[in-house]
């Protein structure tokens, strides 16, 4: 878990998951754009970063794949994440993004 809300807010990592919904509560977004939100938060590495499809959040929440792309450009435009385009060693291809949590 590296939600920087709580790190912002002085709060504790190993802080009860309660609270830490109630602040990533505060993300100014519909509650698709604040579910994506949290399971980044939860998959991420100690780097706060993730490289994971959005086909495979699309499956897990049982929304479009257009809904999770939509909402990961309305977290990224309002500042919660860093969308880094990643790139196959092998040829050149595009390959699932890397996701930073600010």
């Amino acid at each position: 878990m590296c939600c920087p809300l709580i790190l912002r807010q002085g709060g504790n990592v190993n802080m009860n998951k309660l609270n830490k919904f109630k602040l990533c509560g505060e993300v100014k977004t519909n509650i698709t754009g604040k579910l994506l939100y949290l399971i980044l938060d939860e998959l991420a590495d100690g780097g706060c970063e993730i490289i994971i499809p959005q086909r495979k959040i699309s499956d897990a929440l049982h929304v479009t794949k257009s809904t999770v792309s939509r909402n990961l450009r309305k977290l990224r435009e309002a500042g919660y994440i860093e969308i880094v385009p990643q790139y196959r060693t092998d040829d050149g291809g595009r390959s699932s993004n890397k996701y930073i949590i600010k």
